[in-house]
């Protein structure tokens, strides 16, 4: 990779600083846009085209499943909420086809707490809220199965938000070796919710092994046991035992890797053998929205930008 630094942070996860060039490139094409214009142009941009496929073969390898990339590493360029909710799509683009989220159709979803009214056991989705844990995959919401997902940070809240990556093949391992009836019971079929997408269910296993023989998880727990409350199939004791097991494992100090991610920060991983989360965050008391009329530069609000990709 001769155009990154990148430095083996973990079993599964590689750092990425973006180094100065590239940098430049990117903080003076947003100079020279319109301002009133927030698709910059870098379509045209071949440098970053050619570091996000770099990027991409570093995931391809036996072990990397995550790439932390950082873009604000030099405080001479200054990548802004608005470069980088831009870099993020782009970025996207060049990986493959971008998967719709919502029933509105929209695939680049900011995601921010809108409130203390929503909360996922009332039937808000995950990125609608200020709650943490809940270790999970994104890959819950429609039938069909992505390859990344790009988790990246337009600003940071006041305290918390600590985001939470697990390898989903040392979660395997573990079940193999010594959970075999949980994990016989996980590759068994459950029924899950669109939530967000359209009120039906689709039935699918929490682990799969794919074609190369790499564990592959689908889970969010709080959407599969309010599916099987909806379809009037309650949770058996063996299912419910399977799901304690792989929750115990999860939230495992030794299983988990935190890191607080900070603005112009850009997780790409490999969404179904990945599971991540987060702690639960408080934003600045009088902290706006990046879609705020924000004159009087108020804290933000914390605020990522979620896309899911498919190949």
């Amino acid at each position: 990779m001769n155009q990154i630094k990148s430095k083996n942070i973990n079993n599964f996860i590689c750092k990425v600083t973006v180094n100065n060039n590239l940098l430049s490139s990117l903080v003076n094409i947003q100079r020279k846009s319109n301002p009133n214009d927030q698709k910059y142009d870098l379509l045209n941009l071949e440098k970053f085209k050619e570091f996000v496929k770099n990027c991409e073969k570093k995931l391809k390898s036996k072990k990397t499943k995550v790439l932390i990339i950082s873009f604000n590493s030099n405080k001479k360029y200054k990548i802004d909420h608005l470069l980088m909710r831009n870099i993020t799509e782009i970025a996207s683009c060049f990986l493959g086809n971008l998967v719709s989220q919502n029933k509105h159709g929209e695939k680049n979803v900011v995601v921010y707490d809108r409130g203390r009214n929503l909360s996922i056991k009332n039937g808000a989705r995950y990125h609608q809220t200020r709650e943490g844990g809940s270790i999970h995959t994104d890959n819950v919401n429609v039938s069909s199965r992505w390859k990344y997902m790009i988790l990246s940070c337009l600003a940071e809240g006041q305290v918390g938000g600590e985001t939470i990556l697990v390898n989903g093949n040392d979660v395997y391992n573990q079940l193999k070796k010594n959970y075999k009836e949980a994990k016989r019971i996980l590759q068994k079929k459950f029924f899950w919710e669109k939530r967000g997408v359209s009120k039906s269910f689709y039935s699918a296993p929490i682990l799969q092994i794919n074609k190369k023989g790499e564990a592959e998880f689908r889970y969010l727990r709080p959407y599969l046991e309010s599916a099987h409350i909806k379809k009037k199939k309650p949770l058996n004791s063996k299912q419910l035992y399977a799901l304690d097991v792989l929750d115990a494992l999860l939230e495992s100090s030794k299983n988990q890797y935190r890191c607080h991610l900070k603005a112009g920060d850009l997780i790409l991983a490999l969404d179904s053998q990945v599971l991540h989360g987060r702690t639960s965050f408080s934003d600045f008391y009088h902290s706006k929205s990046v879609f705020s009329n924000n004159k009087k530069k108020s804290p933000l609000k914390r605020t990522m930008v979620r896309t899911w990709i498919k190949t």
